[in-house]
C-alpha cells in the first residue's frame, strides 16, 4: 500500500513538472511574440548610417558602429544616425521634354507649372503635352528637381525650424535702385570741339559737293564725314547728340567757356557700368560751394574702358543757373539709378540679400514649400540694388532666373540649414545642438554670410 502511495506522489510530481514547464514555455512564446510588435523604436526610420556634425564626409555603417566605432576619427565627437527620410505625399510631374512652357513664355508662373531650360514638368497626370501633342512621361524625382535647378532638400519640423531661428520673406516685385558717388570735373575740352566743328565742316562741303557732278570728290567728302563722325563717338558722344549737332550745327561752347548748362565729365569702375546709362538722374556738389546742388542728366557714356583704371567716363549735362560751373571745377558726383530689368521694366521681382548664399560658384537660395520642406536652389541675380523703407536702406537682389513671385525664401538660418543638408539632407535631431529636441536651448545665434 505505501509503494503504491509513492508512486502516485511520483507522478503528481513529474505532472507538476510538466505544467510548469508549459506554462514557462507558453509565457517566452508570448513574449517573444511581443517584443515583434513596433515599439517606439521600431516605428523611428531605418538608420542608413553615422555621421559627424562637424565633419560630413565621415560615414559610419551601422555594422561597425554596433562593434563600437561611435566616434569621429577626427575630432573624437559622438557620431549621429542619419535617418531614411519619411515617406510622404511626393508631388508627380510629368513632361514631354519638348517645346516652352506656355507660363514662361507668358511671363507668367504658378504651383501647377515647375519651369527649367526648354523642358516643362506639368503637376498631375496630363496626358499629351498641351504645346507639341507628344504623350507626357512621368518624371522621377531627380528629373524634376533637375528642371528647378534644386540642389538639396531638407525636412525640419516646426519645433526645429522655430529653435534654429528659421524666417522667411516672400518673393515680391519692387522698385530698386542704387546711388553711385564718384568725382568728376567741368568739362573743358577744346578737343572735342574741334572735332564738332570739323563734323559740322564736313557737312557743309559733303553738301556743296553734292551740286556738282564729279562723284570722286563726293565719295571722299563723304568719307571725311564719316571719319569725324567716328571721332566724335571716341570722345564720347552719343548718336542722338551727333544726329542733334547734324541737325543744329551749332558747336557746343559750353565745353570751353561757362554756359547755362555745362558738360560733367566724371568716371564709373567696370563692375558699375550696369548702372551708368543714358538719362539717369545725376546730382552735383562742389567744396567751392558749398550747400549748392546741380541736377542733371547723363548724356552719354563713353564706348571705351580705361585699361589702367578699369573706369569708363561719362557725361552728364547739368543745369548752371548764375554760370557758378567753371570749366575744369572739381565737383562731386551722385548718380541716382534705377534698376531696369531685361525687359526694360522697373518692377522686378527681388530678394533680400540675407537669402542668398555665394560660393563664388554659384549662388544658392533656400525655399520653404511646405509641410517643414526647403528646396535649396541655384538662382541667377542681378546687381546688388537697395530700397528705401523711410528710415533705412535695405539691400536686395534682383531676381533673373530661379524664382516665383510669392514663394518663402529663408532670410535666417539659411546657413544652418545649407550645413544639415550636406551632412544628411534631413534635420538630425542633435545636429550642433541647434536643431535639437524640445528640452534644448534655443540655437545661438549664427553669423549670416
Amino acid at each position: 500500500m505505501r509503494k503504491n502511495k509513492n508512486v502516485i506522489v511520483v507522478i503528481a510530481v513529474l505532472i507538476c513538472i510538466s505544467v510548469a514547464f508549459l506554462i514557462y514555455l507558453l509565457i517566452q512564446k508570448k513574449s517573444t511574440t511581443y517584443n515583434l510588435l513596433p515599439t517606439t523604436s521600431t516605428l523611428q526610420p531605418n538608420i542608413m548610417y553615422y555621421t559627424c556634425g562637424m565633419h560630413p564626409s565621415v560615414k559610419v555603417s551601422v555594422e561597425e558602429y554596433n562593434r563600437g566605432n561611435t566616434m569621429c576619427p577626427i575630432c573624437n565627437m559622438n557620431l549621429t544616425p542619419v535617418h531614411e527620410e519619411e515617406a510622404g505625399d511626393k508631388e508627380a510631374y510629368y513632361g514631354c521634354g519638348m517645346g516652352i512652357c506656355p507660363h514662361c513664355d507668358l511671363g507668367e508662373s504658378d504651383a501647377e507649372c515647375k519651369c527649367g531650360g526648354h523642358s516643362f514638368a506639368i503637376k498631375g497626370h496630363k496626358i499629351d503635352c498641351s504645346i507639341c501633342g507628344k504623350p507626357l512621361k512621368k518624371l522621377t524625382q531627380e528629373e524634376a528637381d533637375s528642371m528647378k535647378s534644386v540642389v538639396s532638400r531638407v525636412k525640419i519640423k516646426d519645433e526645429q525650424a522655430r529653435l534654429a531661428g528659421v524666417k522667411t520673406e516672400p518673393v515680391q516685385r519692387r522698385h530698386l535702385h542704387k546711388e553711385i558717388r564718384t568725382a568728376g570735373k567741368v568739362a573743358y575740352d577744346p578737343q572735342l570741339a574741334i572735332a564738332q566743328e570739323e563734323f559740322v565742316s564736313s557737312l557743309k562741303a559733303l553738301n556743296k559737293v553734292n551740286e556738282g557732278e564729279i562723284s570722286e570728290i563726293k565719295e571722299r567728302t563723304a568719307s571725311l564725314l564719316e571719319s569725324s563722325k567716328r571721332r566724335l563717338r571716341l570722345l564720347g558722344m552719343s548718336e542722338s547728340q551727333i544726329m542733334e549737332l547734324e541737325k543744329t550745327r551749332e558747336i557746343q561752347t559750353s565745353l570751353i567757356l561757362p554756359e547755362k548748362k555745362m558738360w560733367i565729365y566724371a568716371d564709373a569702375y567696370e563692375y558699375e557700368m550696369s548702372w551708368v546709362r543714358s538719362g539717369e538722374k545725376v546730382k552735383i556738389s562742389t567744396s567751392s560751394l558749398p550747400g549748392e546742388e546741380f541736377l542733371g542728366v547723363i548724356s552719354s557714356v563713353n564706348p571705351v574702358i580705361n585699361p589702367k583704371t578699369r573706369a569708363v567716363t561719362f557725361r552728364a549735362e547739368v543745369d548752371n543757373p548764375g554760370l557758378k560751373l567753371k570749366p575744369e571745377m572739381y565737383v562731386d558726383v551722385i548718380i541716382m539709378s534705377m534698376y531696369a530689368g531685361p525687359s526694360g521694366e522697373h518692377m522686378v521681382l527681388s530678394i533680400p540679400t540675407d537669402a542668398v548664399l555665394n560660393t563664388g560658384v554659384r549662388k544658392i537660395v533656400w525655399v520653404d514649400t511646405g509641410n517643414g520642406e526647403y528646396e535649396g536652389r541655384i538662382v541667377e541675380l542681378g546687381p546688388e540694388a537697395a530700397v528705401d523703407t523711410g528710415d533705412r536702406s535695405v539691400r536686395f537682389y534682383p531676381v533673373l532666373k530661379g524664382l516665383s513671385e510669392g514663394e518663402q525664401v529663408v532670410t535666417k538660418a539659411n546657413f544652418l540649414i545649407d550645413s544639415q543638408s550636406q551632412i544628411t539632407g534631413t534635420a538630425a535631431s542633435s545636429y550642433s545642438g541647434a536643431i535639437g529636441d524640445e528640452d534644448k536651448q534655443p540655437a545661438p545665434n549664427i553669423h549670416q554670410h
